[in-house]
């Protein structure tokens, strides 16, 4: 058997924001009433129910059941990097530009049994809305509207207006997704089109999402599984649920040791109710397995299944929850990645891009030993890369592959991922040149006696000029004389400082 937590003390924050878990805490617990439980906004922010039509305007919507991530060739990293369609490829809600954001969906027991908890989870990065100076602090403010809608019907629908404060502007600036707001409506059992639509209160911004969903009628299934940020079990469905949930559904190998599942179950059984609990690969393979037993917590067994992350692998997995000896089962995807900036890919094709960033006894660490061990190697690799370690970011590691971006645009020679080409790499691992000199610039002589294109890179903290020469004239550049040892005694000796 598998122990199963309830306890808030033993919570684990997933993506470290307990700090505001404690405000949600404080602001859950109503009793159910006209069908809607309150906004609940988490961060900077506090949020009130109000009423009004349906979600609308705004462009930066996507249509419903988009598919997953496509198949990219090796060293593509635009393609594997695109967290949108990741996010889309999980069966979440993803928006883009102009007003990103993220969010998952679950659903709970309601208090009767013709009734269920729908919990909206969102989460913003603070750059999606415009700040403006109060005091000594920067405000900001927003409107989320969720309504769940049946044919021509507005079932359930509430509207919230949000206000974010940050204490400096650098966190006006942030691109993770640092702002949690939570919804929930109780509904009925039924097939619905969940439509949200979140607007920035001072800019025109805006994004609306819709997606199919349908409503189960709970009697003794279990629900959703939910990856609790921070969770109190709760004793009764006459009460909201009090969680904080992971919206983007997602862990971080390395940083997170576990993967924390909430469930419930309506059934008032005192023994508790056991429950067989699953982790799959993308093939069907069971990655762990156990069968745990849900607390008894008045008309509810309650609680949080811990599951140890470092054997899980890195990817897609799916979390499938059941009854033994029924049928019903609940599935919840779950993205293990190596970070919010990384690419989603295997362990082994991590190890190919960070080539230009890691030495190789640091990759080697990574490539050898069990998942576990692996994890505490990236974890280390995190830890001593890391140049300002207050941040949630690595930020040498996000420049890194900011860098591969844009070499894969800049630089890509016949359809090859740019950042593998001469150039690209030398950019990659030494980031952008002090000067640039090209003997087709006016007033430029690089003519070393060759045909064809020149082009010399200054590196002044390196004492390194690099040439590479396109001799057919048709973007093939490579490097020029003894380049590419020049170049590896560069990155040799940046690698093992």
């Amino acid at each position: 058997m598998c122990e199963v937590g309830g306890s808030n003390s033993r919570e684990r924050a997933a993506d470290g924001m307990t700090r505001v878990a404690r405000q949600l805490r404080r602001r859950l617990g109503r009793l159910l009433g006209g069908g809607v439980i309150g906004a609940l906004v988490v961060g900077c922010a506090s949020g009130r129910p109000a009423g009004g039509g349906p979600p609308s305007g705004g462009p930066g919507g996507g249509p419903p059941g988009a598919t997953g991530p496509e198949t990219a060739r090796r060293g593509e990293l635009q393609t594997q990097s695109d967290l949108l369609r990741v996010m889309q490829g999980l069966g979440l809600i993803a928006n883009g530009v102009p007003m990103p954001f993220t969010g998952s969906i679950a659903m709970l027991p309601g208090p009767v049994a013709d009734s269920s908890l729908v919990l909206v989870s969102l989460s913003f990065p603070t750059q999606a809305f415009a700040f403006s100076r109060e005091n000594d602090r920067y405000k900001a403010s927003y409107t989320v509207a969720v309504e769940a809608r049946q044919g021509g019907t507005i079932v359930a629908r509430s509207e919230s207006n949000e206000t974010i404060r940050v204490v400096s502007f650098k966190e006006t600036q942030r691109t993770d997704e640092s702002v949690l707001f939570q919804q929930q409506l109780l509904v009925p059992p039924g097939s619905y089109t969940l439509a949200i639509l979140v607007r920035d209160a001072s800019t025109s911004r805006s994004g609306v999402q819709e997606k199919p969903v349908t409503v189960p009628r709970f009697g003794g299934a279990p629900s959703t599984p939910v990856i609790a940020l921070e969770a109190t079990p709760r004793t009764t469905t006459k009460v909201g649920v009090e969680l904080l949930a992971n919206a983007r559904s997602t862990v971080v190998l390395g940083r997170d040791s576990e993967l924390p599942l909430y469930l419930e179950v309506r059934d008032p059984s005192p023994e508790g109710v056991p429950l067989s609990v699953v982790i799959r690969d993308t093939k069907g393979a069971a990655l762990w397995q156990e069968t745990v037993v849900l607390p008894q917590r008045g008309d509810l067994a309650s609680g949080v299944v811990r599951i140890p992350v470092a054997g899980l692998g890195v990817g897609i997995v799916q979390a499938a929850v059941w009854r033994p000896g029924q049928a019903d089962t609940v599935t919840q995807p779950v993205l293990i990645s190596f970070g919010d900036d990384l690419p989603v890919a295997s362990f082994d094709e991590m190890i190919g891009y960070l080539r230009f960033f890691a030495s190789t006894s640091r990759l080697n660490a990574l490539k050898t030993g069990t998942p576990q061990q692996r994890a505490q190697a990236w974890a280390a690799l995190i830890r001593e890369t890391d140049p300002i370690s207050v941040t949630p970011q690595n930020e040498a590691l996000r420049d890194y592959f900011q860098r591969i971006r844009l070499a894969n645009e800049r630089f890509r020679e016949d359809g090859a991922a740019g950042w593998l080409s001469d150039r690209g790499a030398t950019y990659v691992a030494l980031g952008e040149p002090d000067q640039v000199l090209d003997n087709n610039m006016q007033g430029q002589n690089l003519s070393l006696g060759q045909r064809g294109r020149l082009q010399s890179w200054e590196y002044t903290s390196e004492r390194l000029r690099l040439i590479f020469q396109d001799q057919s004239g048709f973007g093939r550049w490579r490097f020029f004389g003894s380049g590419a040892s020049e170049f590896q005694t560069a990155l040799q000796r940046r690698l093992n400082r």
